[in-house]
């Protein structure tokens, strides 16, 4: 699959959002139970840092160029990955955004405000193996 068609915009997860909504409430389809496409803001107070087109990986495409410093941004949830270290920072958990550009990728939970080394950034759903939170929407 291209880098081009993986990276997607945030204005085609909302239609798709809408889309599965308007079905589950016209009866054509069940909507997912506890689905959470909700976001929260989430702080980022590194400078220059990339967004990544997958979680839990450095060696992931660029889902863009746009590189994010000290802004806040919209977050849908969150996994555990591969580390990210930052001085006396580190973190397993990915967090996905959508960036001020309008771009959906992820970014370390290293460089997000509030959490704790190896822990999850607060107020945002972690996707578990149990969990019914789920990270990537269509």
């Amino acid at each position: 699959m291209s880098s081009k068609s993986m990276t997607r915009r945030f204005s085609w997860r909302a239609l798709c959002t809408t889309v599965l909504g308007l079905t589950a409430v016209l009866g054509l389809m069940s909507a997912p139970a506890q689905a959470d496409i909700s976001t929260r803001p989430v702080h980022i107070w590194a400078s220059q840092v990339r967004v990544r087109e997958c979680a839990s990986s450095t060696s992931c495409g660029l889902a863009t160029q746009e590189r994010l410093t000290n802004v806040t941004v919209q977050a849908f949830c969150q996994r555990w990955g591969d580390r990210v270290s930052d001085g006396s920072y580190y973190n397993h958990y990915w967090v996905e955004i959508i960036t001020p550009g309008g771009w959906l990728g992820w970014v370390s939970a290293v460089y997000v405000s509030g959490g704790s080394n190896d822990g999850p950034v607060p107020n945002v759903p972690v996707e578990t193996n149990t969990s019914p939170v789920y990270c990537e929407y269509p």
